[in-house]
Formats: structure tokens, C-alpha cells, sequence
């Protein structure tokens, strides 16, 4: 689990403030820089990449003229950009040893591997025309691109497209974005000179990678009733999947209200039965009178899908052992229905992190916002997974999610542990899928579930 962070300024900040000189920073973010280049120049069939650094004129790039200094040979080309006290002080190093810099735009067909050091992620605007045409040749590119810290105009197109973002000290929220999942490639994060845990005290928001899952336990001797007793509340189709996924994922005892599963080992109920452990309802409900009823405030909820077209949803949302789970098109009408405001899936898109807490900050329960970087988020503590991939984008994959988050809570894991490891699951099994994707669907995925 790594934390994240909304404003790296302040970190670098406070690292200063504690006696870490800015150089010293941004010495150590170049040598991480130039190690990972060096890491990838070796995967090269080719005896000597020839590596280009894209310049701006600010730390960023200083960063990139530090990561220069560190490596044998290679190229760079400044765009013209006003340049700091800092990229002016590096830039005397380098031209002290005799380093000269490109006088021309490069070829990038020239080039195996081409590290972007133009902006960081003080950028809050669109970049420059000159800049846009350079991104757009640099990505046609088929060299290998490194991002110093952040792809240059991310959230904006173009982009860089990185196969390797190099993060400086803390993870930024911004590469976790769901518009920024096509662009940064793989995440690294560098030290710089300070453990991250210290570098990012007091941080509230967390990747979660695969070593964090914990699934349920099973012990030698034990019985059905050990492992919990899940309901699910919902259509024949997307109810079943949900059901089987429950099963499959831990569940001791599954059942499904009104007609049969399609599949024999769900159980059919044609009442609620008060007994279960957890109720699972929504997906592809119809009757949403259940909301309303004494037994659903008695127990804890996993609800989906149809569950946010109803104002009685909202009650419930008050209540620690909830766990909703909208796509980004159901959390919208959830916004609406709490906040009385309008939200676009587009507005929602161009910043997930920010509505999901403003949500979550009127609200009790456990949103599990789903995408393909899905956000759990309970109160002030913020958790995302960045392992899914467009293998999950099919219907019945959020029914499946739903029912396996309910046999974590069946099993007695508290609702927020519930909702991490279920989509942290969820996503590593797309994830292993090695076939093609177009193939995946929601049945393999609750059949996988039996290799983690």
C-alpha cells in the first residue's frame, strides 16, 4: 500500500523545512531518474540507445539535467521555456563538462528511448501550440517514453504517452485519474532521500497493490454456517451472477429471492429470510419496496445498480455497514439525489477523486466508486486500484463485484476491508486474464476467482 498525495509542493516543503536542501532533492530525483532510464536501455536490442530528454525550463527539467549529468551518453532538447534558478544552475554543471544540447528539433525516429522532462505537475493549463505539435510527434515515436514525475499536459490532449512514469517521492493522485490511465504507463516511485512513509506523513490515501489482498480464511474443521450467509435481492441473470460470485468467492450459504438461479447451487427463496448475514440487492431489481422494509436496516447492505434510482436509498446512507457500488453514470444520480446538484459523467471524469470525497463527506457508508482506477472511499480515508483493465469492461462485471463484497461482510469483514480486498480480487483476476479481452466476461471472471 503506498500513500498518495493531492499537493506534492507541500511535501517538498516540508522535507525542506526539515533540513533537506532543495538540491539534495532534486539530486536524488535525478539519479532515480537516470537509474530507471539506464533499467530500460538495457532491455534495448540495440549495443547504445540513443536517449533523448525533453527540456522545459523549470524543476522538472532540472530533474532531467541531473539524470543527464548520471549517464554516459545521450541527447537534449530545450523548448524554449522561461527557465528557473535551479535548471539554470544544472544546466552550468552540464555546460561546464562540456555537455552541448541539441540547437535543432530532434527526429525522434533517431531516437530508442525519449524521457519527458518538459512540465511537472505544477501545470494547470493546456500547453502551447509548438508543445502540442512536439507531444504529437513524440508519441508516434516507437521509442520507449519515460515521464519524469507526470506526463507532460495530462488531463489535456495531447499527452505525453508514457510507457514509465517515474514519480518523484509520493504518488500524485493525478496518475490515478481515470483519464490519465491510457498515458502514464507504469508506475514507479523514487525516493528522494527520505522513506516515503516519512516524506508523506499524515496521508489519507492509499494505493492498494497486490500484497495488501487478504481473502477469507478457511479453517480445517468448520461448516457452512462459519463462513456467513449471503441474500441477494435482485433478476434472475444479474442476481445469479452476483449469488455465484458470493459462493465462489468464500460465501458459505447463498440464496437468491424469487425465481431459480441458473445455477443449482443458489438457492432459491420466495421471502426474505431473516437469517442471512448480509443482503445484496439491487442488480437488475425491479421492486425496490426492500429499501424500505425494518429487515434492511437490520443488517448490512452491499447495494447496486437500480438501488440509486430511489430517494429511499437515502436513510441508509447514514449507516457504517454499507458498502454502495455505482459506475460513474449511477453515481451521478446518487449525487444529485444527496447533494441536490447536477453532475455530468463528464465533470465527474476530469476529477473522480474530488466528488467521490465530496460525496463521502455527507455520507457514512463505504463508496466503492467504480472505473477503471475504482475509488473505495469511506469518510476521509480514500483507497484506489489501478490494476483492472478494459477486460472488466463488460455487463455483469459490477454484479460480480457486488456479490463478493457481500461474502467478505458474511465473513465478518468489516465494510470497508470488505469493499478494498473485493476490488483489489476483482481486479487482479483481469488482470492475469492472458487471452484475449474481447473473450473475458463476467462468468470466467467468478470462475478465476479460484486462483487467487
Amino acid at each position: 500500500m503506498k500513500a498518495l498525495c493531492k499537493n506534492p509542493k507541500e511535501l517538498d516543503l516540508r522535507a525542506i523545512n526539515k533540513g533537506l536542501d532543495e538540491l539534495l532533492l532534486m539530486e536524488n530525483a535525478g539519479i532515480a531518474l537516470a537509474k530507471n532510464i539506464k533499467k530500460q536501455a538495457k532491455k534495448l536490442k540495440a549495443k547504445k540507445a540513443r536517449i533523448l530528454f525533453l527540456l522545459g525550463g523549470g524543476n522538472n527539467a532540472a530533474d532531467g539535467l541531473v539524470a543527464i549529468r548520471q549517464l554516459k551518453k545521450c541527447y537534449a532538447y530545450k523548448l524554449g521555456f522561461k527557465e528557473s534558478e535551479l535548471f539554470k544552475k544544472q544546466e552550468q554543471i552540464l555546460l561546464n563538462y562540456g555537455f552541448k544540447f541539441l540547437e535543432k528539433e530532434p527526429n525522434f525516429k533517431n531516437f530508442d528511448l525519449i524521457v519527458d522532462c518538459i512540465f511537472g505537475s505544477g501545470l494547470n493549463k493546456e500547453v502551447d501550440e509548438k508543445t502540442v505539435l512536439l507531444l504529437k510527434k513524440a508519441n508516434k515515436s516507437k521509442a520507449i517514453k519515460i515521464a519524469c514525475d507526470i506526463p507532460t499536459n495530462l488531463g489535456f490532449l495531447p499527452c505525453f504517452k508514457a510507457d514509465l512514469t517515474i514519480c518523484m517521492g509520493a504518488l500524485k493522485e493525478a496518475l490515478l485519474q481515470d483519464f490519465a490511465k491510457s498515458h502514464v504507463g507504469k508506475i514507479k516511485l523514487a525516493k528522494l532521500g527520505i522513506s516515503h512513509k516519512n516524506f508523506n506523513q499524515n496521508a489519507t490515501a492509499f494505493l492498494l497493490e497486490k500484497k495488501d489482498l487478504k481473502l477469507i480464511q478457511r479453517k480445517k474443521v468448520s461448516n457452512k454456517g462459519d463462513y456467513g450467509y449471503v441474500f441477494v435481492l435482485g433478476s434472475k441473470s444479474a442476481g445469479s451472477l452476483a449469488a455465484l460470485a458470493a459462493l465462489n468467492f468464500g460465501a458459505g450459504l447463498v440464496a437468491l429471492l424469487g425465481e431459480d438461479s441458473f445455477s443449482p447451487l443458489i438457492m432459491s427463496k420466495q421471502s426474505i429470510d431473516e437469517r442471512a448475514n448480509v443482503f445484496c440487492a439491487g442488480m437488475g431489481l425491479e421492486d425496490l419496496s426492500f429499501l424500505k422494509s425494518d429487515i434492511a436496516f437490520k443488517k448490512p447492505l452491499v447495494l447496486d445498480a437500480n438501488c440509486f434510482l430511489s430517494r429511499d436509498i437515502l436513510p441508509h446512507l447514514k449507516r457504517e455497514d454499507l458498502v454502495i457500488t455505482p459506475h460513474p453514470k449511477e453515481f451521478t444520480r446518487l449525487y444529485k439525489i444527496v447533494l441536490n446538484a447536477e453532475l455530468s459523467t463528464e465533470e465527474l471524469f476530469k476529477d473522480r477523486f474530488f466528488y467521490a470525497k465530496k460525496l463521502c463527506s455527507h455520507i457514512n457508508c463505504v463508496l466503492v466508486l467504480k472505473g477503471a482506477n475504482t475509488i473505495i472511499i469511506q469518510k476521509d480515508k480514500l483507497f484506489v486500484v489501478n490494476l483492472g483493465n478494459e477486460a472488466l469492461a463488460k455487463g455483469g462485471s459490477g454484479d460480480v463485484l457486488a456479490g463478493m463484497i457481500a461474502a467478505l461482510i458474511a465473513a465478518n469483514f468489516p465494510a470497508l476491508e470488505a469493499a478494498k480486498n473485493a476490488v483489489l480480487a476483482h481486479s487482479l483476476v483481469a488482470k492475469r486474464y492472458k487471452f484475449n479481452k474481447n473473450s473475458f466476461d463476467a462468468m470466467k471472471l467468478i470462475k478465476a476467482l479460484k486462483c487467487l
